[in-house]
């Protein structure tokens, strides 16, 4: 999936996959529009689409890109509502978890029992089923096997650094001679680098940034730094453009950061909430909410559909 501008991937059989391009946002506010560019989607790849296999499916991912409540008959039995997303059958890996569940971190199982309306799940890992409370600990797992530069991750299966384990990333780069992908964590900003087997590609941002799942960690700015209200230039409906200056303002568990000046390389809605990730004086990648900064230099911002 592509949230803006919209769009999302087909994956052929041999590896490929087939790009489609989405109406803007400001076209679709309703689940008829939804449901209109669906029957436009099957329409436009026979081939590949089918109404009885795609359309539910189709439906539910167009609903997440543009933030519609799902209210299709299709869903029955087999999906859910837009905000769970954990249907039985689905893949996923686990993340965020404490105690004796710790160890589970960054493995993944196959939701076998779920109850959307109890955050509660049953999920079948390799020699036993595991059950697992709040969905801020189940991530998707994309199907697509071949890993890009900019795609979120999930570390898993190291043995020297098993705190990393379970830990959301972004890959940033490709190292040929080491056979290995840098990888930035989202919580920290840290740099590490893994070997394919050591990560688990996440089907989409909104997952890899959901903010039950991620935790402060010491350095690192936390992603609930706000009091919620919006009182800096990047809330409300306008978006700072990418390489914009801002200054961070109105934190109050992070109050260090205050003043600092940072450049927006990014957005992203997590839950419809409109996040930057911006580069610190000191280099280190952080995630922030954006009533927390105030544009300082770059372009207008451009408008968006409210919510």
């Amino acid at each position: 999936m592509r949230y803006d501008p919209p769009g999302i991937g087909l994956e052929i059989e041999d590896g490929d996959v087939l790009h489609k391009d989405l109406p803007s946002s400001e076209k679709i506010s309703s689940a008829k529009d939804i449901k209109s560019v669906v029957e436009q989607l099957l329409a436009s790849e026979p081939e590949l689409l089918t109404s009885r296999r795609h359309r539910p499916a189709l439906i539910m991912l167009l609903c997440r890109i543009y933030d519609v409540e799902n209210d299709s008959e299709d869903q029955g039995t087999t999906w859910c509502s837009i905000h769970d997303g954990f249907w039985e059958g689905t893949t996923v890996v686990l993340t965020g978890l404490q105690a004796k569940l710790q160890v589970l971190n960054g493995e993944i199982g196959k939701v076998v029992k779920a109850r959307g309306d109890k955050q509660k799940y049953e999920i079948e890992m390799k020699d036993d089923i595991v059950k697992i409370k709040g969905m801020q600990h189940l991530l998707h797992v994309c199907a697509r096997t071949r890993v890009l530069v900019g795609d979120y991750v999930v570390i898993r299966g190291l043995r020297k650094h098993i705190e990393l384990n379970g830990c959301l990333a972004r890959v940033v780069e490709w190292h040929e001679e080491a056979q290995g992908y840098e990888c930035r964590s989202i919580e920290s900003g840290q740099l590490f680098r893994v070997k394919r087997e050591n990560i688990v590609l996440i089907e989409n941002i909104e997952g890899a940034y959901r903010e039950d799942a991620v935790r402060k960690k010491e350095g690192g700015l936390p992603l609930a730094a706000g009091d919620g209200q919006p009182t800096g230039e990047g809330g409300g409906d306008t978006v700072l453009e990418v390489g914009s200056t801002v200054e961070l303002m109105g934190l109050t568990r992070a109050q260090a950061y205050n003043g600092q000046q940072a450049e927006i390389l990014g957005n992203f809605r997590p839950l419809g909430i409109l996040r930057y990730e911006i580069r610190l004086g000191d280099g280190s990648v952080k995630s922030i909410r954006a009533e927390n900064v105030r544009l300082v230099s770059g372009k207008s911002p451009r408008s968006k559909r409210p919510k």
